[in-house]
């Protein structure tokens, strides 16, 4: 258990079912706090509903099986059963690893929950072989950016991420990484 003084005692653990709402909506709102003003709105609820559609994060809670690519849902989670944040990843090309998901409950930001999170997926990710981590966010996240820079990630790359129907680029992703 991890204690602070503003957050009740909490553990990091891989999600357990019957957990699949509370990741879920864990992960709605930081995804919707994290995009307002950077995406249209109704491309920021297409995504919602793409990424964390209930049966697809109940499908995705555990790892799949012995593909690496996708290691299943890690969650902090209170004595109580209260999940305060959710991350998830997994491991391509034998030695590079993703950061696919990590948001918590954005009124307990600063109180290393979020850095336990990408702890416990970068110790699945060297297990299963990797020697790099990598991270898409959104440009001008700045919920995200500065987290992963103070956790040693540089930007790599600047790439379309939301592009409208006549091929304007409406938001840009910055792809960021490092070793690990």
């Amino acid at each position: 258990m991890v204690r602070s003084e503003d957050v009740e005692p909490y553990e990091v653990r891989p999600a357990r079912p019957g957990e699949e709402s509370a990741v879920r909506d864990v992960c709605c709102a930081g995804f919707a706090a994290s995009s307002r003003g950077l995406l249209p709105p109704a491309a920021t609820e297409r995504r919602i509903r793409e990424y964390y559609d209930l049966a697809r994060v109940r499908s995705e809670l555990a790892p799949a099986g012995d593909d690496p690519r996708w290691q299943g849902y890690v969650v902090a989670a209170t004595a109580s059963g209260r999940v305060i944040g959710a991350a998830g990843g997994g491991v391509t090309d034998r030695t590079v690893g993703h950061v696919l998901v990590l948001y918590l409950d954005l009124a307990l930001r600063g109180q290393g929950i979020g850095t336990a999170l990408l702890d416990a997926v970068t110790r699945q990710q060297v297990a299963a072989g990797a020697t790099e981590q990598r991270v898409s966010v959104t440009e001008g996240n700045e919920l995200a950016i500065p987290f992963y820079l103070a956790r040693g990630f540089v930007v790599r790359d600047r790439v379309p991420f939301e592009v409208a129907a006549d091929g304007t680029v409406e938001a840009f992703s910055l792809s960021m990484s490092r070793a690990v």
